[in-house]
């Protein structure tokens, strides 16, 4: 018999038995524009003369074709080495939104910094730090790295400009070698990727040196809007079991729902009128706790000292690096 008919067989005397084959997720949309998506990887355990580990964040414009950062890290630790830490991504992040702006999405994998589709799983705060910028956070399907393969082979790109029979000297000249070979590569070298055809990408793409949302660090507390945070919590539940002492971890806050509830599956949701968690039972929605959500203010998804509330006057926010100035006022819920 063949394979399509043992299959239907199957389905029909022993349905229990066939293993469960969750449909094909679609791929991510392709970006519509300059600064529509871009795409953020590391490359991990790269050995340096000096001894030390190193790790390469590269942030990169698929649509331009662009490299807009590649940021060197060093990562050895006593026993072994370790991952970028939210607060490195941010900084990193933070250098390439001053040069060319806030996007209106960045793609990456699944990484434990980067977490899951809020579909999934409780986002990060490096996710709910983007959203609070107004940038979306997407993630690529598990198992497809193509669908990163700009930044992905843009890692090779670099390291084979840049490749000599020792390994480099430190950090400081890997970084060095990397912002040369970026440079070359926007602004210098013929390119065949995209659209480009034989002509360094800027030269194609001169736009990806327009930021469609100017950013600045001074003014970052401005541009970020804790109510686009909430408004985006409140769309999602998510399923928790609870421990046998009845607790429950949601992002890195510990709640206590009940001993009673030990075990069980609980739907854990958002209410942005109060900022609570609100915690129900799985099978009929019942409410079953409410409590404040933890370690989700400005400060906690920033990273940066939040001053007191003030009057609010308007402020001047000058970028002389793209010839204008926008203004933001103050007084932005935090």
């Amino acid at each position: 018999p063949k394979v399509r008919t043992l299959a239907a067989f199957f389905h029909e005397a022993c349905p229990e038995l066939l293993q469960h084959r969750e449909p094909h997720r679609p791929p991510p949309p392709r970006p519509a524009h300059v600064h529509d998506v871009w795409q953020m990887d590391a490359k991990e355990l790269i050995r340096l003369a000096d001894g030390e580990i190193a790790t390469v964040l590269d942030v990169r414009e698929p649509c331009a074709c662009c490299f807009l950062g590649a940021f060197v890290h060093t990562v050895q630790t006593q026993k072994s080495w370790r991952k970028l830490s939210r607060r490195e991504i941010q900084d990193d992040l933070r250098c390439v939104f001053t040069e060319y702006g806030l996007p209106c999405a960045i793609q990456t994998d699944r990484e434990v910094v980067y977490g899951r589709p809020p579909v999934e799983a409780f986002p990060t705060l490096l996710t709910l730090w983007l959203v609070g910028l107004g940038v979306e956070h997407r993630f690529k399907r598990p198992n497809h790295v193509t669908d990163q393969a700009a930044v992905e082979r843009g890692h090779k790109t670099l390291f084979d400009w840049i490749a000599t029979p020792q390994p480099p000297a430190d950090a400081q000249t890997l970084q060095a070698d990397l912002d040369q070979a970026r440079w070359m590569h926007n602004t210098v070298l013929p390119s065949q990727a995209g659209d480009c055809r034989g002509c360094p990408p800027e030269t194609i793409h001169p736009e990806v040196n327009v930021p469609l949302r100017p950013y600045a660090p001074s003014a970052e507390l401005e541009l970020f809007d804790l109510q686009r945070v909430d408004s985006f919590l409140a769309r999602f539940v998510w399923p928790h079991k609870a421990s046998q002492v009845g607790q429950v971890t949601v992002g890195s806050g510990l709640y206590y729902v009940g001993v009673a509830f030990a075990g069980q599956t609980v739907d854990v949701r958002f209410d942005p009128i109060d900022r609570h968690l609100t915690f129900h039972d799985a099978q009929d929605g019942h409410l079953l706790r409410r409590q404040p959500v933890k370690g989700l203010d400005t400060a906690d998804i920033t990273g940066l000292e939040v001053p007191p509330p003030s009057a609010g006057q308007p402020i001047q926010l000058s970028f002389p690096w793209w010839g204008y100035a926008c203004s933001a006022q103050q007084g932005v819920r935090h």
